[in-house]
């Protein structure tokens, strides 16, 4: 029974097609776009920076490191952040949203979230 799943386990491993909740494939892949529709924070996670930027727009700061970035949004009295790595293949993907408010502190993601893009939606005079 060992020797079977030893065998197995890495066979089921290859034939899933993405991490569970990343968006990102075995291989490496991250989305190219957005579903369309509304969006959340959990729909981010596995996104490739395009697809980020062209729903949301350039970040309001951004932050390189040698295997990963931080963008952050600004979204009224929240930061809206969100976390790239690079991926096997070596494209970067996001893995991770997070929001704070400005006071400090836990920020709703979601609300943070529509924040942003009511912000982003929002026309200049």
């Amino acid at each position: 029974m060992r020797r079977v799943l030893i065998v197995l386990l890495p066979l089921l491993l290859a034939a899933c097609e993405t991490a569970p909740g990343t968006g990102i494939d075995a291989r490496g892949g991250v989305m190219a776009a957005l579903p369309p529709g509304g969006l959340t924070p959990a729909s981010l996670v596995g996104a490739a920076p395009s697809a980020i930027s062209a729903r949301l727009g350039a970040p309001d700061f951004r932050r390189s490191e040698p295997e990963a970035e931080v963008w952050q949004y600004a979204g009224g009295d929240c930061s809206l952040f969100v976390y790239f790595y690079k991926t096997p293949s070596g494209a970067l993907g996001a893995r991770h949203v997070d929001a704070r408010r400005l006071e400090g502190g836990a920020a709703d993601k979601s609300a943070c979230l529509a924040a942003v893009m009511a912000r982003r939606n929002t026309p200049m005079s």
